[in-house]
């Protein structure tokens, strides 16, 4: 079991920048109409495959690291410590600004944080932002920094997009292959950040308790998207992401199941004792699956996704934050994280709040 315990680690702030633009389902399939009509397909289809309503977009000028800063400059705001105490900032979204150089690089500048800080991004699908409070609290709670901030600025419109353009233009395009293609519809945009501390700073008691991850990789290509530069052409520069969804959907399901088991042992927590359940914001289909493979109580679980889509590596730690704000949760209560990401990974954490 890879598990993780931390004693000293507390979240001493977040803070969530959401775009302006909301953009219904009924919409982008509106768009879709003449491969809709052509393959006989429903009006309302993506809404009742994913649960997803409606998603959020900024313009395509906005920048990752332009809206991680936002919601990372807020949150640092709100720290009751000195900000020469955040040694680490880590930017975990999916999109970054360039391949070179690290997106927390350009964010770490716009923030005026010192130059003795490791500064560096982590990519790892949905999972990303989860990986990075792990790695921090553990620096936190070793005591090699005192305090750190985890960001994600997700700017999801581009690959939604391109796969528009990609059906229409796709004239053998099956049925089949529309399903594929369908998952990427429910992308939104978002920007979070957290700010971590080490408990002789912190000015509240919101402590990360600790967790375990799993690495389901031999369903490593359910999930493949193509924008990155070893199997991209000159011509072929677009991002299309191509889903088997069903496989995905049970293939998670069982890695959770496994990690729950261990989770449950590591954390001291059973069903009951958790007061609210926060999962990776992707749609119904695999949260009702996750849930029916487990055991957790859905009805402990609060969502976004109906909202807001999939904020891919942002989505979890939105979630998360609204939540805090929309359920009054109180000091003491304890949070269930359930971080999933393509590969298949996933990291399930614990938060006395």
């Amino acid at each position: 079991m890879l598990s993780f315990h931390f004693d000293s680690v507390r979240i001493e702030s977040y803070a969530i920048h959401l775009p302006p633009s909301r953009v219904t389902s009924l919409q982008l399939e509106d768009v879709l109409a003449p491969q809709y009509d052509r393959l006989a397909i429903a009006r309302g289809t993506l809404e009742r495959l994913t649960g997803v309503q409606s998603r959020y977009f900024w313009g395509d000028d906005v920048t990752p690291s332009n809206v991680a800063t936002i919601a990372a400059q807020t949150a640092l705001d709100q720290i009751g410590f000195d900000p020469s105490n955040v040694k680490a900032l880590f930017n975990c979204s999916i999109t970054r600004d360039f391949f070179e150089p690290a997106t927390a690089c350009i964010v770490h500048h716009s923030l005026g944080l010192s130059e003795c800080a490791l500064v560096f991004d982590i990519t790892n699908a949905c999972i990303g932002f989860m990986n990075g409070l792990v790695l921090l609290a553990n620096l936190i709670e070793s005591r090699v920094i005192p305090a750190g901030i985890v960001v994600s600025g997700e700017t999801n419109s581009r690959p939604v997009h391109m796969c528009m353009e990609h059906i229409l233009k796709s004239k053998e395009l099956t049925r089949e292959g529309l399903l594929k293609l369908l998952p990427t519809l429910t992308l939104g945009s978002g920007a979070v950040a957290y700010v971590l501390c080490h408990e002789s700073i912190a000015s509240n008691g919101h402590r990360l308790v600790g967790g375990v991850g799993r690495a389901g990789s031999q369903f490593h290509d359910l999930c493949s998207g193509n924008g990155d530069f070893c199997f991209q052409q000159p011509a072929d520069n677009d991002p299309i992401m191509t889903t088997s969804a069903k496989e995905l959907i049970s293939s998670a399901a069982q890695v959770g199941g496994r990690t729950w088991t261990e989770a449950s042992a590591a954390l001291g927590w059973s069903n009951a004792d958790i007061d609210h359940v926060f999962c990776h914001q992707v749609g119904k289909p695999i949260n009702d699956a996750f849930y029916r493979e487990i055991g957790v109580d859905n009805s402990k679980e609060f969502t976004i996704y109906e909202e807001f889509g999939n904020q891919t590596s942002a989505a979890l730690p939105i979630a998360v934050g609204r939540g805090v704000e929309a359920l009054q949760i109180h000091a003491g209560e304890k949070l269930l994280l359930l971080g999933f990401g393509s590969g298949i990974n996933s990291l399930f954490a614990g938060v006395e709040w």
